[in-house]
Order: C-alpha cells, then structure tokens, then sequence
C-alpha cells in the first residue's frame, strides 16, 4: 500500500493530460471518485461528487459521503490548542514537556507554537512504523508514543527551519486530552464541530469506525484499482472523518470568521483570526507561510489559505481565499486524482477538469 507521508499535497502537479470533470460513462461511475463542493458568493454554492464510494456495492461519492481528510485535519486539531490558549490552560511558548512530562530531554524542548508552525525539529514516526512493517497493521497511540520515545534527538534545533512533521501535530493531539481530559475526538465534537453545525464531522481513533456512509480508500497503479486503506489509530495529524457538504459549513465559517467559545465559556476571535493571526514568514524557508494549520499560498489568480492531504487510498484539499470570499473542497477516494488542480478550478467557478498524478 502507498501512502503519501507529508500530507500537504500544496505543490502537487500532474503528469497525465486533463480530462472531462463531469464524465458520465458507465466505466466512470464504477471507478472511485471524489465529492467537492465551492463557496462563491457571484456564481452561488455548490456541490457534487462523482465516481463509486464503494466499488463492491455502486454505491456513488456525492455530498453527503465520508472522507478521512488526512491532513487537511491539521486545522482543527491546531483549533482544539488554540481554545486551550485562549482560557490560558496551556501556553504556546511553553515547552512540550510542561504538558507531555514523559517526554523528556531534547524531544520535550520544542513549544507549542514550533510544533503548529512545523518548526518543532521532532523526529518522524511513520518511517520507522513502515520500516518495522507496521503499514498494513493496527497502531495504537501507545505504540507511536513508544516509537517516538525511542528517538531521543531532535532533527534540528526548535524554530531554525520548517520541516513538516506529523509527529508534532500527533503530540499537539496529545497535548489537547492531556490538559482537557478528553480525547481528542470528544473535545473537538463537543467545541469544535457541533457548535459550527457540522455534524457529520468525527475524529476516528479505533477500528472499525462505525460510519455508515464512509467511502473505501483505493489507490491505482499501473492501471489496476485495490483497496488501500489504514487502521492507525492515532489521530491529531490526521484522521478528521468529514462529507464535502461539511466542508462547505466551515469554509462559511471561516468566511465569516465565526467565533468559538472555549470550555469554560469565553468567546474566541473569529476561527480565521485564530488559524491566522500574526502570520510571519517560517525561519529558513521564506517562501513557506506555514501558521496554525494552514498554508498562505497562491492558487491561480487567488491568494488562500489552503492545506492538502494524503493517506492510503484518499486524497484532500481545500482552500479559501479571503479577498474574493470564494472557497472549495475536494475529497477523493482515489489516489491518482490533482485535488489541487480540481480546486483552483472551482475558486475559478469551474467545474473543468481533473488532473491525474502519477499513480
């Protein structure tokens, strides 16, 4: 099984020619697909899908199915420690130690706001659980915890560079239950998705999931479809299960920067104010504007915030651009499709093509 390990997908690109979005052959009903959906305030909102959520059944990807978002999640659990800094339980400056003390020496160094912003220098934890032939096999917290413990320097020294790092949005996870008492899924149910209305968004940190509605992951090589899909448990890099429908409730939400209230009842800023505020170029790497779960880039002629994702058999992206009020999602189900491309058309308010990557 292929898994694509960085998960932001920002400069993904094509290889293989355009082709019709809205294609309507029987043989492209039967093959995954994706669900989208735009935020346009000239052209209106819409939504849609196309291709098999499950291939076994016919069962097709419309609005309303499920995707694990990979780490287009990233935002949100970056939410979750934001609503804890606002009430003052935990400190972004401070040291990861203060809240994880198991975590010691070097790895505790990092602060909060290294880990969101991707500066932290931790250690992967998916290369050695790949190595270790753990791919294909259920992985609980305990067993990530135990492969990071086993890692005791850093990469570099804490805010001197930006490398991408799931393991500080898992500890970041860590961190949210650790303070709160709740797991991660529950505090972002209980304070995140139900008070922005969506309801058909979870956090999935056992197996079997439980969703009804959920899309099976396929990856595509060399022309031939085969389930790829993951039962790692742990969750805060990725793992937010959503609809496109869902999406298009928080691209409206940060469209009009909804404020939150924390746990013990203050009111936030706004949820792009949040994710966003005081934005400054990353040490090291001044073409990246990496903040709090989002990435500041350029798509066509739009300025977005924007974030992709990748995991076995699904791929995500979304994107919103606060000057024109315009947003998209893209969830997949399938590994070969450019959800990039696919969203720089809906910004556009076209619903044009699709780029396949390489497989």
């Amino acid at each position: 099984m292929k898994r694509m390990l960085a998960g932001i997908l920002l400069a993904a690109g094509a290889s293989v020619g355009p082709e019709a979005l809205a294609q309507s052959s029987a043989a492209m009903e039967h093959e995954p697909g994706c669900a989208w959906v735009r935020l346009h305030p000239a052209l209106g909102n819409a939504a849609g899908g196309w291709g098999a959520a499950d291939r076994q059944t016919g069962r097709p990807n419309d609005a309303d199915t499920i995707f694990n978002i990979a780490s287009v999640s990233k935002q949100f659990t970056a939410l979750a420690v934001l609503l804890l800094a606002h009430e003052r339980q935990v400190d972004l400056d401070a040291p990861l130690s203060r809240y994880l003390p198991q975590i010691t020496g070097e790895l505790g160094t990092p602060t909060l706001r290294q880990m969101l912003r991707h500066t932290s220098g931790l250690p992967d934890y998916i290369s050695p659980l790949f190595d270790g032939g753990r791919e294909d096999e259920v992985v609980t917290v305990a067993e990530t915890m135990a492969v990071i413990l086993r890692q005791p320097q850093l990469e570099f020294t804490p805010g001197s560079r930006f490398d991408y790092s799931n393991t500080g949005y898992f500890l970041l996870g860590q961190v949210v239950e650790h303070v709160s008492g709740q797991t991660l899924a529950d505090f972002s149910r209980q304070y995140i998705f139900q008070p922005l209305g969506m309801s058909a968004t979870t956090i999935v940190d056992h197996y079997p999931s439980g969703i009804a509605r959920l899309a099976r992951g396929y990856e595509k090589r060399d022309g031939h479809v085969s389930i790829s899909e993951s039962a790692w448990e742990q969750s805060g890099d990725g793992q937010v299960h959503t609809s496109a429908r869902d999406m298009l409730r928080w691209l409206r939400h940060l469209d009009a920067d909804t404020p939150l209230a924390t746990p013990g009842g203050l009111h936030t800023a706004g949820v792009l104010t949040l994710l966003t505020e005081g934005n400054v170029p990353v040490a090291g790497k001044p073409e990246v504007s990496y903040h709090y779960g989002l990435e500041a880039v350029n798509l066509g002629n739009e300025a977005v915030w924007a974030h992709g994702g990748g995991w076995a058999g699904y791929r995500s992206f979304m994107a919103y651009a606060p000057k024109s009020h315009r947003g998209a999602a893209v969830l997949c189900n399938i590994t070969d499709v450019d959800v990039k491309a696919v969203a720089e058309g809906l910004l556009a308010g076209e619903l044009r093509k699709i780029k396949r990557s390489d497989p």
